[in-house]
């Protein structure tokens, strides 16, 4: 029989979780028409997943599944009929993001049954909603509204080196219920964003981006810093954020940033990726 103390870190898991499904289906659902069109932009009709495609964007944060299994088992087939609607889509690859400790190594067999293969691993970090430890910026950050929505679009996808069409996609979700989206300026330039997706007791953060020549001021310090005060507000208990392992082959500046700043980590999380040439 499971302990109680397990069965409490495995809703926990499962909180850490809902958020980012909740957050990245609405982010999906922001599109605006012209968006959908241009970038291929669709959510796959599954219940309590997020399956989500981006057919004309070969960026694999907009084309992965987050949350497969944590309501209900997935088979094999399953897994074939989730492959086929990605192919339907002529979506070219994406990946499912497989939240082991709860899933388990069973859901990890029937992915590699269907033909996908480990890419790489994110982690999902978090912390609680208080103070970050003490940090120096001479940047301003402000709450912002659809008045700085380009600016937002266009310093992420700069940052990230994203196709362009992504631009008013990336802003498309401030103003929506739930969401905060900042800005943190140098005088009046524009020149890092962050954003927050507020549920219950945590509040999922991304889109962190500060554009080359004025990184190492502290923005994303003081860009966090903010979130942690507005999740309070909220009545948030946890701030949630996923991001690249670190590895000894590969650099990940921001999950260094993450634990800088008292994030711990909860898991690890495999992804598994789908190629259209492969299967």
């Amino acid at each position: 029989m499971m302990e109680r103390n397990q069965m409490r870190d495995l809703e926990f898991i499962r909180s850490l979780e809902r958020i980012e499904v909740a957050a990245w289906s609405d982010f999906h659902r922001a599109a605006t028409v012209e968006v959908a069109v241009a970038c291929g932009v669709d959510l796959l009709p599954i219940d309590n997943v997020c399956a989500a495609a981006a057919s004309k964007v070969n960026v694999l944060a907009f084309n992965r599944v987050i949350g497969l299994g944590l309501r209900a088992p997935t088979s094999t087939s399953d897994l074939f009929a989730l492959i086929a609607q990605y192919k339907q889509r002529g979506v070219p690859r994406f990946f499912i993001q497989a939240c082991l400790p709860v899933v388990g190594p069973g859901l990890v067999a029937s992915i590699e049954e269907a033909g996908l293969y480990h890419y790489n691993n994110w982690v999902k970090l978090y912390r609680a909603a208080e103070p970050i430890p003490k940090f120096t910026s001479d940047l301003e950050v402000l709450q912002i509204t659809t008045e700085h929505a380009e600016a937002f679009g266009q310093i992420v996808v700069d940052s990230f080196e994203w196709p362009q069409p992504l631009v008013p996609w990336v802003a498309s979700s401030i103003g929506r219920p739930g969401w905060r989206h900042y800005i943190a300026f140098d005088g009046d330039t524009p020149v890092a964003t962050a954003a927050a997706f507020f549920q219950e007791e945590c509040a999922w953060i991304d889109f962190a981006a500060t554009l080359p020549d004025y990184r190492g001021r502290g923005g994303q310090a003081a860009l966090l810093a903010q979130r942690a005060i507005d999740a309070t507000d909220l009545g948030c208990k946890w701030l949630v954020v996923e991001t690249a392992e670190q590895t000894a082959e590969q650099s990940a500046p921001s999950y260094r940033n993450m634990v800088r700043y008292g994030f711990e980590v909860a898991y690890i999380r495999p992804n598994y990726l789908f190629t259209a040439d492969t299967i």
